[in-house]
């Protein structure tokens, strides 16, 4: 039988607090409370010998909706559950069947007065007086009201002491007390009293908590936030575990093919180490690279040839480690670099003669600059000689072989010498190939490093970038590719950088470049690969640059006007770079200014009379533009020291100034294709020096003035498509050259061409005439 649920109620609290008194609240005496327990024991016994009809059907209808405990009445309706229950003898008035046993819970209450209750199914409420024991924990299920029958003698519920104000937990009740909780509780699923001993206060007596919604969510986040991390770091151990492993078997194997090298793996069959090669061995090997040990299991590799040189050593013994390190890294430069063929090896690997003392080419310096436009190269810096290759202490300063037939690579060992190396010149050796080894980043000591007009090729390495006290780099006129390297801007020492005709460079011009502030001379012509860059406002912070050449750069932009705080700039060439816009004024602030190369560009614009504040110009370059306007005569009032002037391809137009007489020092002077009308001055005859004159393609009209007859120099002119007449004066005629040239191929990009043969000056018998191979002038024309 279900246990019935609707049979009484409990007080609230608000009644709880304002009727019950506090004698009553707070709990009465021990045998008080044995009395309420045998009294509630009895009222069990007797509902379970109530067993008539009437009452079964009421304890079912109880525990369902049709039951109104407030008014005392029960809802019978055809079909229904109590319907089917009732006897004959019951009395069921519309459809409403009386409770007379029972007064409406409401006037048991209001009759009673405050207080605590019992009650039994089929019973009124009673009062209890006392109070016997104190529940802890669940209330009784339902399970226990259906078998409480069948555990009438059961002994006494076990109790579990509690400390004073000790809050129950689930985890702390005593149920899960194996310890404490008698079996036949447990087998009861009853709650578990404690006895009173005692009328206790009521503050004292245990307090349950309320549990909050969101502070139990947490805590179950919490936990599970626990278990998940304990799961991830078992997983991390596992691994580690793994790993350890794995490296414990693997290592052994690859330890011992290291180790191999040291005792046979370059032995040569005709040479037995001597007794000293286990110091040596243990000196020289240590710091030495992987690549270095990887190599000597190579007999014929220059590592392994260098190392068999070192046992042989008589002498190795007494050298200290940095030494015997020292002639390890000589010995493979020799061998990698094919030193039995260079043109001066005097003394190398000679072990009666100090290292110091082998032959180094000590005559250093005197770069070329090499000025794109014209294919010529002279000397701008002056040579230095060297006294001694090796500081005071015998360690290796200077490396210079240039041009000694080297053949071969850059050996990575060369990294050995990184306490003292500063200087690594290995330039014009057209057979030295292969890539540049990245561990040139470890001569961290180094100031120079020229590798010009060889064949390198792969990548500038990135550790390059490393070299924080460099000064002069010069990788020229290598076969290079990739892009230009942005850690070239953490070299803040560099001065000196020249990438001239590295044909294979791609990417973007670096911007990191102008960051270098110590930048003197910046060469990086022919650079046709390159896709991209800017000629940024940041060039004005390098402000001890004196060169800046970059023919073929794709800047894509005018020049800046920052360009003129560039006060130091000699030379600027912007051949070929895409540059646009006019010319900033500021640009004439540049007084030193000696070369200035804006050619094949799409600048636009007149020629400002400021230009004659470049009194220093012997060299300007502007062909190839669209410049317009004429040519104002000031500025060539300054340029006395100009030897070479192109101004040819543009949309200039007017007379020649009468002032170009005063450049005597002019060499060549290109004003072809151009719009200049008028005669041809006859000051021009006083240009002694000039070899070539160019005045083709222009309106120039009326005669060739006999005084360019003084021009005992001229070589080259060229009076071709324009309205010229007359004769040609006859002591030009056996020193002109006609433009016929065989040219030559310099690394696929510019051709340089020269004069073969002298031909007679052709000639129009409408136009001009004279010289042998021409007509006569008719007396008409």
């Amino acid at each position: 039988m279900e246990e019935p649920t609707k049979n009484a109620r409990l007080m609230t609290k608000e009644e709880d607090e304002t009727d019950v008194p506090k004698d009553m609240a707070k709990g009465g005496s021990k045998d008080g409370l044995e009395e309420v327990a045998q009294a509630t024991e009895s009222r069990l016994r007797q509902a379970k010998e109530f067993e008539s009809p009437l009452s079964q059907a009421m304890n079912v209808a109880l525990s369902t909706d049709d039951y109104d405990p407030i008014n005392g009445i029960l809802e019978v309706t055809p079909g229904s559950h109590i319907m089917a229950n009732l006897t004959d003898n019951a009395e069921i008035l519309d459809g409403v069947l009386p409770m007379p046993s029972l007064r409406p819970i409401h006037q048991q209450f209001s009759s009673m007065g405050p207080g605590a209750f019992s009650a039994t199914p089929g019973m009124e409420l009673e009062r209890v007086e006392t109070i016997s024991h104190s529940l802890v924990g669940a209330p009784p299920s339902r399970e226990f009201a259906a078998t409480r029958e069948d555990h009438d003698d059961d002994e006494e519920l076990a109790c579990h002491p509690y400390p004073k104000n000790h809050a129950v937990q689930p985890e702390d009740s005593p149920i899960n007390n194996d310890d404490e909780v008698s079996p036949a509780s447990m087998d009861r699923g009853l709650a578990v009293a404690n006895p009173v001993e005692e009328a206790l206060p009521h503050h004292l007596l245990p307090q349950a908590q309320n549990v909050d919604a969101e502070q139990e969510t947490a805590r179950t986040r919490v936990q599970r936030t626990k278990q998940i991390k304990t799961y991830l770091l078992l997983a991390a151990i596992l691994l580690i575990a793994i790993i350890m492993i794995l490296v414990a078997v693997l290592v052994p194997e690859n330890n011992q093919d290291l180790e191999e090298p040291t005792l046979s793996g370059v032995e040569s069959p005709k040479t037995e180490p001597p007794t000293t090669s286990p110091t040596i061995l243990s000196i020289a090997w240590d710091g030495l690279p992987m690549s270095t040990l990887n190599a000597l299991k190579d007999p014929s590799s220059p590592q392994a040839r260098a190392y068999d040189w070192l046992l042989n050593d008589p002498n190795g013994t007494a050298y200290p480690q940095w030494r015997i390190q020292q002639r390890f890294a000589l010995a493979v430069f020799y061998f990698s670099t094919g030193g039995e063929d260079w043109i001066l090896q005097e003394d190398w690997l000679s072990y009666d003669v100090d290292e110091c003392s082998w032959y180094v080419r000590k005559l250093v310096g005197g770069e070329e600059d090499f000025f794109l436009f014209e294919g010529n190269t002279e000397v701008t810096a002056e040579l230095q000689y060297l006294d001694s290759v090796c500081d005071d202490d015998g360690q290796y300063l200077h490396l210079v072989f240039t041009e000694n037939n080297m053949e071969g690579t850059l050996p990575p060992e060369i990294s050995l010498l990184s306490n003292s190396l500063v200087n690594l010149e290995v330039g014009s050796n057209e057979n030295l190939y292969g890539v540049i080894p990245s561990e040139i980043g470890l001569l961290t000591n180094l100031l120079r490093f020229y590798a010009d007009r060889s064949l390198h090729s792969g990548q500038i390495p990135t550790e390059i970038g490393k070299l924080s006290l460099l000064q002069e780099l010069e990788l020229g006129h290598n076969p290079l590719t990739g892009s230009i390297p942005s850690e070239i801007g953490n070299m803040g020492a560099l001065s000196f950088l020249s990438l001239v005709y590295c044909v294979g460079l791609s990417g973007a011009f670096p911007t990191e470049i102008y960051r270098l502030t110590n930048m003197v001379t910046l060469r990086a012509q022919a650079l046709k690969g390159l896709t991209g860059g800017d000629l940024l406002p940041e060039i004005g912070q390098m402000t001890k640059l004196k060169e800046f050449l970059t023919a073929y750069v794709p800047f894509n932009g005018s020049i800046p006007t920052e360009i003129g705080m560039l006060s130091n700039l000699s030379k600027l060439n912007l051949y070929e770079c895409h540059i646009t816009g006019s010319l900033p004024t500021e640009l004439f602030l540049l007084t030193n200014m000696v070369r200035l190369d804006l050619d094949v560009n799409e600048m636009t614009g007149t020629l400002p009379t400021d230009f004659g504040l470049l009194s220093n110009l012997s060299m300007f370059v502007m062909h190839g533009n669209s410049f317009t306007g004429t040519l104002p005569a000031s500025i060539f009032e300054s340029w006395g020291q100009l030897t070479f002037l192109t101004m040819n391809h543009n949309n200039l137009e007017g007379p020649l100034p009468t002032e170009l007489g005063l450049l005597t020092s002019m060499e060549k002077m290109w004003l072809n294709h151009n719009r200049f009308s008028g005669s041809i001055p006859s000051e021009l005859g006083l240009l002694s020096k000039v070899t070539d004159l160019r005045l083709g393609d222009t309106n120039l009209t009326g005669s060739i003035p006999e005084a360019l007859s003084d021009l005992d120099g001229l070589e080259l002119l060229t009076v071709s498509n324009t309205s010229l007449t007359g004769s040609i004066p006859g002591s030009l005629c056996d020193r002109l050259w006609d433009m016929i040239y065989t040219c030559n191929t310099y690394y696929g990009l510019y051709t340089f061409c020269y004069d073969v043969e002298k031909v007679n000056f052709t000639c129009s018998s409408t136009n001009l005439c004279g010289c042998d191979a021409c007509e006569m002038c008719n007396t008409t024309g």
